[in-house]
């Protein structure tokens, strides 16, 4: 069921130096670098999100979309529209899974070590760089010409995540775009669009309450 939140795109804006033109094109660190300090200037974040998932196993393709937002530090909220509508909610401890169609709720305790390192530079903890093997990438079908393409390797292993494709805009460094492949070759394809960062978000969109008449799942309580 909670699956679908170990999507640690990274999404990043915020002000930066100006962008380089085409025909300065910058190293691979130095592209890091900027996408860093974007985001490190960033206190809260808020997109609306595509995503396709597609399993190795069975060729199978599911689209969804919604909107996500994230808060320093650890907060997170990830809204699915469709094809079924969820949330995901964290203030940093806890997360929650709300399935409003079903009248359900599962609740567990969120642990700095559960969470992928893409993850955890996401909810403002870490760095790329040292998290992350990166290597450029000449051609790809992601992206549009001009893009910076870097493919991210995490140096310690993660059965969520064994390689992270990153869409770089060449002119903003946001990352509009990441496609994760985890350790059975299935893809998690992500883009992202209206960015907008320090936005003020406020601390309410980060817990959540059950409503009345929804029954509430433990996980840490399950199979005991």
């Amino acid at each position: 069921m909670l699956a679908p939140l170990l999507i640690p795109a990274l999404v990043v804006a915020a002000t930066s130096p100006a962008a380089p033109t085409a025909s300065a094109r910058l190293e691979p660190a130095a592209v890091v670098d900027r996408v860093q300090k974007r985001y490190d200037a960033a206190t809260d974040f808020r997109a609306r999100f595509t995503q396709t998932l597609t399993s190795a196993a069975m060729g199978r393709k599911t689209n969804s979309a919604g909107g996500v937002m994230f808060k320093k530090p650890g907060r997170m909220r990830w809204d699915y529209d469709k094809p079924e509508k969820a949330t995901y909610v964290s203030d940093g401890a806890v997360l929650w899974l709300y399935e409003p169609d079903d009248q359900q709720a599962f609740k567990q305790a969120l642990k700095e070590s559960q969470l992928p390192a893409a993850l955890v530079f996401l909810t403002g903890k870490g760095k790329l760089a040292a998290e992350f093997d990166i290597t450029p990438v000449a051609k790809s079908a992601y992206g549009m010409p001009g893009d910076y393409l870097l493919s991210l390797s995490p140096k310690t292993a993660e059965p969520q995540v064994k390689n992270i494709l990153f869409v770089v805009d060449p002119k903003t460094f946001d990352v509009r775009e990441s496609i994760i492949t985890d350790g059975q070759g299935n893809l998690n394809d992500l883009t992202f669009a209206d960015i907008k960062t320090n936005s003020h978000l406020p601390e309410s969109e980060f817990h959540f309450a059950p409503p009345p008449g929804v029954r509430v799942i433990d996980t840490a309580k399950l199979g005991k």
